[in-house]
């Protein structure tokens, strides 16, 4: 999520005037120092976390694509994901408690320790730098985003950043996916759907689960000895298909066109703002 979830504490990005806090963006040092810190205190709950998605997540040694470096120099946030299972025991909970009430329960510890406000699926906790901004203190914004399987989930959004100039982002990826997933070959079209932020292929007819395992979605989606790996960017997945005419990526470039609906589907002028003015 950007970093603006605390807004509503007072932190916030200095140009907004915040009230109670600053709200500062995290170089790659930043978020391995948040980590260290971090990680025991979650770990003390029962979940240590799966920190390597988004942005921030590429600047984690531990990323699938490390070895490939990333062109982010800087994050508005940290996304960790927390498995709600694994949390229950420690906050007091039964076994049988849902998400919601795990995330209730988080938000209420965490608040013991930072600044913090649950929204959805999501427990955002202010953590501070260690400094003042204009005699505010300043914060690094963390979202622990908190449900079921939430390490598998995590991996759908452990995105290839290492594409020198791309106008393509996280969330483009996703829609190259969904594009993929309603075209699986041998099956008829939109028998499947993919649910990102469920990191999960699904039946499009029962919701039922095929898999999380998002190198088994490489294989069902783009065929055996295929893996996750050519699914970490939206260039990846170009070129895993066979360029971007492929008919599996029509859906995609229609939801591209949507993002400029100035311009006609297709075109040269189209195509060519979709590849110099998508915003990363």
């Amino acid at each position: 999520m950007s970093g603006s979830a605390l807004k509503k504490l007072g932190i916030d990005a200095l140009a907004n005037s915040p009230e109670k806090g600053v709200l500062v963006r995290l170089s790659p040092k930043q978020y391995l120092q948040i980590k260290k810190q971090l990680q025991p205190v979650l770990a003390a709950l029962g979940d240590s976390g799966f920190w390597r998605s988004g942005g921030a997540g590429s600047f984690d040694p531990e990323h699938r694509f490390a070895s490939k470096g990333t062109t982010k120099i800087d994050s508005g946030d940290v996304d960790v994901f927390l498995d709600t299972d694994k949390l229950k025991d420690n906050l007091g909970l039964p076994a049988e408690a849902d998400d919601g009430a795990v995330r209730k329960a988080l938000a209420k510890h965490m608040s013991e320790h930072y600044p913090t406000l649950q929204i959805g699926k999501n427990v955002h906790i202010g953590f501070p730098v260690g400094q003042e901004i204009e005699g505010l203190p300043a914060y690094f914004q963390v979202d622990l985003m908190t449900m079921q399987h939430a390490h598998e989930i995590g991996r759908h959004h452990e995105h290839d950043y290492s594409v020198q100039g791309t106008k393509y982002g996280g969330q483009d990826q996703q829609f190259a996916m969904a594009s993929l997933v309603n075209t699986i070959p041998g099956h008829p079209p939109r028998t499947f759907q993919y649910n990102g932020f469920g990191g999960a292929l699904q039946r499009r007819d029962t919701g039922e689960v095929v898999t999380r395992d998002i190198d088994k979605i490489a294989e069902i989606i783009l065929g055996p000895g295929h893996t996750s790996d050519e699914l970490g960017n939206v260039e990846s997945i170009i070129n895993a298909v066979g360029g971007i005419d492929s008919p599996r990526l029509a859906q995609f470039r229609d939801d591209m066109a949507k993002k400029y609906p100035e311009l006609k589907e297709g075109s040269v002028d189209w195509f060519r703002s979709i590849t110099q003015k998508l915003s990363i």
